[in-house]
């Protein structure tokens, strides 16, 4: 991608990894890790819920990150190649965790990709509940509804509103159109929104 060669800054460090070895290596890597080991936990952990799947999920995310950073090719911004590593790597956890205690599930919990859902407004970001209560000290309810809803969709509304990032940006981790980014949010503050609802969080939602 031709924008990320002129505005991605990690691009140099990664090159040091791929062109390095040994202990060379392990000092430029270090210090990918550092750059990225706290975006990579709070992504973890506001998509599993809670610190020991988090800690699993940013641990494989790492792992992985070092083991295959010679597979990085630069055809997109470096970051957005560690948040799908990231997302992949905590919804794979909280799979696990479902599926030790109730048993095989699926991963599309809550709606699926498929179900239609009522867009609750044209602008994705209008009267956003996790804008909203994050500026109300409602944290828990809010990360009890990341944690209930399809992890797809809380992955979705962590990359957008927890991590900042913009429509471009979240396309290019989930390899899809802007259009494709825009419905799926909707659909995420659909399901956020009615958890609230039946969590007693009908005030942080517009009239």
């Amino acid at each position: 991608m031709r924008a990320a060669s002129l505005t991605d800054p990690d691009w140099d460090l990664v090159r040091r990894c791929q062109n390095a070895s040994g202990a060379d290596f392990e000092e430029a890597y270090r210090q990918l890790f550092v750059l990225y080991k706290n975006r990579v936990y709070t992504v973890c952990l506001r998509v599993t819920g809670n610190e020991e799947d988090a800690l699993d999920a940013a641990q494989e995310t790492l792992v992985t990150l070092a083991r295959r950073v010679h597979e990085f090719g630069f055809r997109s911004r470096f970051s957005s190649w560690v948040y799908r590593i990231a997302v992949n790597a905590a919804i794979d956890v909280r799979r696990r965790r479902l599926e030790t205690t109730h048993g095989p599930v699926s991963i599309m919990l809550g709606n699926g990709e498929g179900e239609s859902v009522q867009e609750l407004s044209t602008d994705p970001t209008a009267s956003d509940p996790l804008v909203r209560t994050e500026t109300e000290e409602s944290r828990d309810l809010v990360q009890q509804a990341l944690s209930s809803i399809n992890p797809r969709f809380s992955s979705l509304l962590v990359l957008r509103y927890v991590q900042g990032l913009s429509y471009e940006e979240i396309a290019e981790i989930l390899e899809c159109n802007l259009g494709t980014v825009k419905s799926r949010l909707n659909r995420a503050h659909a399901a956020l929104r009615e958890f609230l609802t039946h969590h007693g969080g009908e005030s942080y939602l517009e009239p």
